[in-house]
């Protein structure tokens, strides 16, 4: 197979990837990402098939997403995405997106782990097929994904694992966190401002028909923190907003 360092897709942006104000929300955008991610390791050869032969998949750790400028229904934006090789047991994917003017808009640094299905561990050295001349050496973008702590937090309600949220994994997916995180905030924050920022880290997995507590809070800096936690008391992700 010859080595693809980026792909190249074009995506428009639905009336229902948006929100009352007609913007796309960051979760859709995610959605788009992660879309465009499977399409380029399926041309590749990174099919489930694949994954199921070398009895490992990608699980996303952390991610950060920093938003320019918020593309409207309608828009058609092109995505190009840049897989590179294992570090230190991460695999970094950053994704831009840029609009019909060739201006960027969105800039997403998603960081992966390789896991062993049957083990569920991550593999610090990954089996050979994935290590063939299939990602790049180094992707020079970088964003920030450290996520500031509150001083106080309040409950802010709670997500739950439901159908429409579930991936193939059986457990509530990705790019719904998200969802979940821009939910818990009040909502006159999202419909008088826009999400410039996100850093999502991913603790543990919420299965299908499980729910997690939220909690909010602001922190320093005058972003939104949102963290969830599982019903057996382990966290399940953080998250910190940007909004203006």
């Amino acid at each position: 197979m010859a080595e693809i360092e980026f792909y190249t897709e074009q995506f428009r942006v639905m009336d229902c990837d948006c929100d009352m104000n007609h913007r796309l929300t960051p979760g859709a955008f995610l959605r788009m990402a992660q879309q465009i991610s499977t399409d380029q390791c399926d041309q590749i050869g990174m099919n489930d098939e694949f994954y199921r032969q070398n009895h490992a998949v990608f699980l996303l750790a952390k991610l950060a997403l920093k938003m320019e400028r918020t593309p409207r229904g309608g828009e058609v934006l092109t995505l190009v995405t840049m897989p590179e090789q294992c570090k230190r047991a991460v695999y970094k994917r950053v994704t831009e997106a840029r609009d019909e003017k060739g201006e960027r808009v969105a800039l997403l640094d998603s960081r992966w782990v390789l896991v062993d299905t049957d083990t569920r561990r991550i593999l610090r050295r990954p089996p050979e097929a994935f290590e063939i001349g299939r990602f790049a050496e180094e992707v020079p973008f970088t964003l920030d994904v450290t996520i500031p702590k509150p001083a106080e937090t309040e409950p802010s309600g709670k997500v739950t694992a439901t159908y429409s949220r579930c991936d193939t994994n059986g457990h509530m997916n990705n790019t719904r966190y998200a969802d979940a995180a821009a939910d818990a905030l009040p909502l006159d924050v999202l419909t008088d401002g826009e999400v410039k920022s996100m850093v999502i880290s991913y603790h543990n997995e919420l299965p299908a028909g499980q729910s997690a507590e939220l909690v909010r809070g602001r922190t320093e800096d005058g972003g939104w923190y949102v963290a969830g936690q599982r019903a057996d008391g382990r966290p399940c992700f953080e998250a910190v907003l940007t909004v203006e």
